[in-house]
């Protein structure tokens, strides 16, 4: 993966959390409805981000991460530093704004007043969506996708450096994720198979193709099918994934115009390397934003003293959320090197003592 190509994963990141902010502030409770034509985009931003995350684990663990014990530790930093913060805020946030505004809080959007301490628990190990548990984190809707994903990272892990049986516990694991983490785990590793293809070199001209004619099939599928129920008819319910179908045609989409990116990419290099400092530095806080906004969205509105369709209203909470985000950011995010120290010194002691 050359600079150019980084450089516009991490344009690709941040956007697509910023999908998912505006998509999820355009509630009517927040703004009124502002942006609400972004919201059915924040389902295909997630199905992206699981894309885009195994092409990122299958990048690491060829070049930096090539042991368990390394595999682990910067697994473990890279969450932890983000999810046990936004746990502790969401539930602190949600508590205050629930005193100012209990109207805001209701289940018509998905909050779940009952059974906190068991919300907090499932999160904080990711076992908030085994077999068709739909647990969710207080106001933190968002936080659905960790229950998948950092079954990825373990059972990937297993795959890599299991010395023996390890069809066999990948096999156990899946099993114990359920249904809906197994289904998702092939739209994972399509990311990966994707990291692992960039070996093969593409002829220009067929990258622009894949380039082109990828945006031309996506926009040929939302002109057509995606306001047209987005086939979750076809998703049984119990699976509390409708879009689970659009999830591989929007996620091979995503992968066909990234590795056709990938083959022109020098005739990008010039601006991409021009906007380089500014791409790389928000894209270092993707992963606040993406967990940190709903609840502060929420907080927020339960204690502005406008309507929720006023400009004043608007602006101080999306205004006010990213200021907040990028502060939380800059203690946790762009801290991991602190927990990553932490996480290798439990390593250690652990096999110490073993």
């Amino acid at each position: 993966m050359n600079r150019t190509v980084s450089i516009y994963l991490d344009a690709w990141r941040f956007t697509l959390a910023m999908v998912v902010f505006a998509g999820h502030a355009a509630g009517a409770r927040l703004t009124g409805g502002l942006m609400w034509q972004l919201g059915p985009y924040t389902s295909e931003a997630v199905s992206i981000f699981f894309v885009l995350s195994g092409f990122v684990i299958g990048y690491v663990t060829d070049r930096r991460e090539t042991s368990a014990p390394a595999y682990a530790v910067a697994r473990a930093a890279r969450i932890y530093s983000v999810a046990l913060p936004a746990l502790v805020i969401t539930f602190a946030l949600d508590a205050v704004g629930r005193q100012a505004r209990p109207d805001l809080y209701t289940e018509s959007w998905g909050y779940v007043a009952d059974g906190q301490v068991w919300q907090f628990v499932s999160g904080l190990f990711f076992i908030n969506r085994l077999w068709g548990i739909n647990v969710p984190q207080g106001s933190n809707l968002a936080y659905w996708s960790l229950g998948c994903e950092v079954w990825y990272y373990g059972i990937f892990g297993i795959l890599l450096f299991a010395p023996k049986w390890k069809v066999a516990w990948t096999a156990m694991a899946l099993l114990i994720a359920g249904p809906l983490t197994a289904l998702l785990f092939p739209l994972w590793l399509l990311g990966v198979g994707g990291y692992r293809f960039c070996r093969v070199s593409v002829a220009p001209r067929t990258g622009w193709i894949m380039l082109a004619g990828s945006v031309v099939v996506w926009v040929t599928y939302e002109a057509t099918t995606a306001w047209q129920q987005r086939f979750v008819w076809a998703v049984p319910y119990r699976l509390h994934r409708p879009e689970l179908l659009q999830d591989y045609i929007v996620g091979a989409l995503f992968l066909c115009h990234l590795l056709g990116f990938r083959a022109v990419s020098p005739a990008f290099a010039a601006p991409l390397e021009y906007m380089a400092r500014p791409i790389r530095w928000v894209a270092g806080a993707t992963f606040s934003l993406y967990l940190f906004h709903l609840p502060i969205l929420q907080f927020i509105a339960s204690q502005s003293p406008w309507p929720a369709s006023s400009w004043p209203n608007r602006a101080i909470l999306l205004g006010g959320t990213l200021v907040a985000v990028f502060l939380l950011a800059e203690v946790t995010e762009r801290r991991k090197g602190v927990w990553r120290r932490l996480f290798s010194l439990a390593w250690r002691g652990h096999g110490a003592r073993a």
